[in-house]
């Protein structure tokens, strides 16, 4: 006879149960952020149509690119305000506040005037409104890697960080579908209002994500800490940058390589394949969102293997893979062929699929009175300084040299520079506890 079936008790049922819904919680919101943002890198064209003046395509085009990165400026504000709130009041409180800003920022967006009626005021308008995403986004992401973390079992971290990790690519992939949809709907009405309803639409998941997070626990290792309260600190801000700066400094590299990549294949290609290469919208949406449903079972499968194994292993593999298939994947993007820029975009997946994995190894270096905001803090600024950057500072590269291949010369070399740091500078992290 077989063994019979292990019984949970009703501790570990409820156990269980919360921590899918803290799951959920921070993919949802995660979900949110980075459908927000991807929508914009994909109506990128309609957005400077429709909020720039006419006449100069490349420069409203340009105009698009430079309001997506100034909003970058505004989430290192968001992380040290988030991080401070989370580290000090709890990850849920700073996380219910930093979706519904996100939501309401992104619904505006959708009911702005345009430049036809508005003039001068509706780019500024338009800025307005991604600061503020900026903003909220400075303490989203990094928020709900920590607060899922806490809950989740020490020997299911990574699995855990990699289901909500994925929720960025399925927020991706979700704006590439809701923009087929759309544009099949609103035909050539798309570009002048049917666009707009994918930004309300976003704005209203966004509620339904605020509700789901007040309904979860606060986070045990975080609670455990309060218990203890002459170890909540003060100000955690000051706690950090005094005692965690060589980490800060390692981990600015890391995220510098990361959003840079994240943000050339999500905010750039996009418009690069349409525009530089002239494919059909249509067609690079439907690459897009494939390689983006891709990323997802290779991610997750890289997370149990890092729970098995170890997280440092990949990092390395990922750098190595930022500095010697960047070049190569433009070269096969430049030749216009569908194979070539399949496999382009595959490459693009692969690499950041390897570096994510750092993300885990922040987390685990910190204490937990400063996690959340050393997290959030060497994110944010990298973030603002390269990823936000990386569409403005591609297309200027590619409009000023002519070459297609440069902002594939620029990623690599910043990886390049980077490379010792990622190989040597991120320890091994695996077995480690989060309650100090």
């Amino acid at each position: 006879m077989g063994q019979p079936t292990p019984v949970m008790s009703s501790d570990q049922a409820r156990t269980t149960k919360m921590r899918r819904g803290v799951l959920f919680a921070s993919s949802l919101g995660n979900f949110v952020e980075w459908f927000d943002f991807t929508l914009y890198g994909y109506t990128a064209s309609v957005i400077a149509l429709t909020f720039f003046p006419p006449g100069n395509k490349t420069a409203a085009l340009l105009g698009t690119f430079a309001v997506y990165g100034v909003a970058f400026i505004a989430r290192p504000l968001g992380a040290v305000v988030f991080g401070r709130i989370g580290d000090r009041r709890g990850r849920r409180s700073s996380l219910s506040l930093s979706i519904i800003l996100m939501g309401a920022a992104t619904a505006v967006m959708g009911i702005l005037p345009g430049w036809s009626s508005a003039g001068v005021l509706a780019p500024v308008l338009l800025l307005g409104c991604r600061l503020v995403q900026g903003f909220s986004a400075g303490g989203e992401y990094t928020g709900a890697l920590t607060f899922t973390v806490e809950h989740a079992p020490d020997n299911r971290r990574a699995l855990y960080m990699g289901l909500v990790g994925s929720s960025t690519m399925l927020g991706a992939v979700g704006a590439t579908g809701v923009a087929l949809v759309f544009r099949s709907a609103f035909g050539d009405r798309f570009a002048v209002d049917g666009w707009r309803w994918m930004f309300v639409l976003a704005g209203v998941v966004a509620l339904v994500g605020l509700v789901v997070r007040l309904r979860v626990d606060e986070s045990p290792v975080f609670e455990e800490m309060r218990e203890r309260a002459a170890k909540v600190p003060a100000r955690p801000f000051r706690e950090l940058v005094r005692g965690h700066w060589r980490t800060l400094l390692v981990l600015f590299v890391y995220f510098a390589v990361l959003g840079l990549l994240t943000h050339m294949f999500l905010g750039y290609l996009p418009t690069y394949l349409s525009e530089a290469i002239g494919m059909p919208a249509g067609t690079v949406l439907a690459l897009t969102t494939a390689a983006n449903l891709v990323s997802l079972p290779v991610a997750l499968t890289l997370c149990v293997l890092a729970d098995r194994h170890g997280r440092r292993i990949q990092i390395r593999l990922g750098a190595i893979a930022a500095v010697v298939l960047i070049v190569p994947a433009y070269l096969l993007i430049a030749t216009g062929g569908l194979a070539a820029v399949v496999t382009a975009l595959l490459a693009f997946v692969f690499a950041v699929s390897l570096l994510q994995m750092g993300a885990l190894s922040v987390l685990e270096l910190y204490p937990t009175s400063v996690r959340f905001s050393g997290m959030a803090l060497p994110y944010n600024l990298a973030y603002a300084v390269f990823g936000g950057t990386a569409p403005l500072v591609s297309e200027l590269l590619v409009d000023g040299t002519g070459a297609l291949i440069a902002p594939a010369i620029y990623a690599s070399v910043v990886a390049l520079i980077a490379l010792p740091v990622l190989l040597k500078g991120i320890p091994e992290t695996k077995g480690t506890s989060l309650r100090a």
